[in-house]
């Protein structure tokens, strides 16, 4: 679609995610502006590590084969103890079943960012402009409204949609009055780059080795042109002493001995921040990457989940370009990407920060101990590299935009069914009996009126969405047809079927509640104290039948949630709690992907 009309879609800020994100519009045919306010391209190379998850999206806009070509390749990585002995190599070969990239390109961001401008500069529907500051921002009823300094013009772009990537300074967040909540690091991180080869000092040494040290903990990382080397700062040294190139010479030198000085090609600061957001959007306006939530580099994080945000934040835009509700659209892009920044970013990263600067010798061997264990195991290595390399995440979070943003068609107006979808698709965690606006009341099995009509009457008394738990189905699929078909009538937003032990009869019953139904949904809870071969077989049966949602009664460790969450990834997980869950619990199952807690379940007879 190209058009000489005002740009439908602004863009504020040419770094990765900025490009990225205009690239992804530019290919849809949508006509997009792109604002920088640098006279050029930046040259700084803050981030230089792309994750299988982004490779994906560089894949999906048509130019990985340029990334590869100039990137340096790192199939694994690497955790290194104090005197740089080899702790645990982790091989991402273990993600080929995964992704067509299973392993991390290290190329500085600047250089994407040029490749991804010679695509632009070729689409006659795509403006792009540098040296082009935005002075501030505004909301409109239906679009945003972008002031340049300057030009005369009042306002300079009246866009359809901005999506805001100008950095951790953002002029579009601070003039839209978002809070950016967080903490700034006391210290701050050295970053020298150097020419000499540290392959010769440490053989086998991976492209990426994290230095865990509590005294003098690092990160060294290999680019195609040099190698970089992160530091921390001691708060009490200033900037001025820790630039001087004798203490940078000092720094390097401790690293690994030299009778000569390192040939150092540049060196700088960074002061470290984790800080997110309130919000991600607000009117027209979607904030992606730094200028949404900024965090320390340890893990290699921050660009690469910016990255997502802007593939996210198309995504809003092409549903309300759709005729979506441009609410909603907003609405859905914050929640998930937040959830993301919060959940997946900033607790992962700042868990990085607390385990490499680790005093304690007891905790020190312990991490020690679990990292060789992972490494050694193919199966532990490879959950393990899904959340490093942001694999899970990506995944979640596309699962989770596409469940917010897919319109319901029903052919009851809000049937009780499409009601309690609705609080699922987008809320992290439904607890017991209530969360947001409406409540949500469960009937044990064998707490409902003995009759459909009384059951109807009560569930009309109440201001209550119901699920209802149902132990047995029988033998008789017509008339447990028919009994579903009831229920839903009823107004029963969801029954829940409780695993007894007779798995082709559960799977079969599934089938016929899935057919026989409109828009009540049906849950299954499969009982286990853990996650077993034959209980993610189970789980992927029942799920393949018509579970909409999947839980299990027994397992409610976050690591064991976790680890079923990535075996099956097309429905969300519920679990269950004889209390409300505390704050802690809650965010557990939310990292472990659980979208609902329900009350507990009594183990029903077994089937011998």
């Amino acid at each position: 679609m190209i058009t000489d009309r005002e740009p439908l879609i602004v863009v504020v800020g040419m770094g990765p995610v900025g490009m990225t994100a205009a690239l992804k519009l530019a290919r849809q045919g949508l006509p997009v502006t792109v604002l920088e306010a640098g006279e050029d391209l930046s040259l700084e190379s803050r981030a230089s590590t792309f994750h299988p998850s982004s490779l994906q999206i560089l894949d999906e806009l048509g130019v990985i084969d340029e990334v590869l070509e100039m990137g340096l390749k790192s199939p694994g990585f690497q955790y290194r103890g104090k005197n740089r002995e080899l702790i645990a190599h982790l091989d991402m070969s273990v993600l080929a079943e995964d992704t067509k990239f299973p392993f991390r390109i290290q190329l500085e961001q600047s250089k994407v960012t040029r490749i991804i401008r010679k695509h632009l500069e070729q689409m006659p529907h795509v403006t792009l402009r540098l040296g082009t500051p935005v002075e501030r921002v505004e909301l409109a009823t239906d679009a945003g409204l972008i002031f340049l300094p300057g030009d005369g013009l009042n306002p300079s772009y009246r866009a359809d949609w901005v999506i805001a990537t100008d950095g951790a300074a953002s002029i579009c967040r601070r003039t839209l009055g978002i809070a950016f909540e967080g903490v700034t690091y006391p210290e701050r991180f050295l970053v020298a780059s150097t020419t000499h080869e540290f392959e010769e000092d440490f053989p086998g040494l991976a492209p990426v080795s994290y230095i865990y040290d509590p005294e003098d903990w690092g990160v060294l990382l290999r680019t195609p042109s040099h190698w970089r080397v992160l530091f921390p700062i001691d708060p009490e040294e200033s900037s001025e002493d820790a630039l001087d190139p004798d203490r940078v010479e000092e720094r390097l030198q401790g690293v690994v001995p030299l009778p000569e000085r390192y040939p150092l090609v540049h060196s700088t600061i960074y002061a470290v921040h984790q800080r997110i957001a309130q919000t991600f959007g607000v009117g027209r306006f979607l904030l992606a990457g730094d200028a949404a939530h900024i965090n320390n580099p340890l893990g290699g994080m921050g660009m690469n989940s910016g990255i997502h945000d802007g593939d996210a934040a198309v995504a809003a835009v092409n549903y309300a370009l759709a005729g979506g509700d441009p609410v909603r659209a907003v609405e859905v892009y914050s929640k998930v990407r937040r959830d993301v920044a919060a959940f997946d970013v900033q607790m992962n990263t700042q868990r990085n920060y607390e385990e490499m600067r680790e005093k304690n010798e007891n905790n020190r061997h312990a991490r020690r101990q679990e990292m060789e264990r992972i490494a050694k195991d193919p199966d532990l290595s490879r959950a393990y590299l899904r959340k490093a390399g942001l694999v899970s995440s990506l995944e979640t979070s596309r699962r989770r935009m596409a469940r917010g943003l897919t319109p319901i068609h029903t052919r009851h107006e809000k049937a009780a069914g499409r009601q309690l979808s609705d609080m699922i698709r987008l809320d992290a965690l439904l607890v017991g009996n209530h969360k947001g606006d409406r409540e949500i009341r469960y009937l044990h099995h064998g707490e409902r009126p003995a009759s459909d009509r009384g059951l109807a009457e009560w569930i009309g008394s109440q201001a209550a969405l119901v699920v209802v738990e149902v132990h047995t189905v029988g033998n008789d699929m017509a008339e447990w047809a028919r009994e579903v078909r009831a229920l839903e009538r009823a107004g029963v937003s969801a029954l829940h079927l409780v695993d007894s032990g007779d798995a082709k009869a559960l799977v079969e019953a599934l089938r016929v509640a899935r057919d026989s139904r409109l828009d009540m949904l049906v849950f299954v809870t499969l009982m286990g104290d853990s996650v077993s071969s034959q209980l993610v077989s189970l789980a992927k049966a029942a799920v393949s039948a018509g579970a909409d949602l999947l839980g299990v009664a027994g397992v409610t460790t976050r690591d064991e949630l976790f680890e079923l969450h990535q075996e099956i990834t097309d429905v969300p997980l519920l679990v269950h709690s004889d209390e409300t869950p505390d704050g802690d619990s809650e965010l557990q199952w939310t990292l472990a992907g659980v979208n609902l807690v329900l009350p507990s379940v009594k183990t029903p007879a077994r089937v011998e």
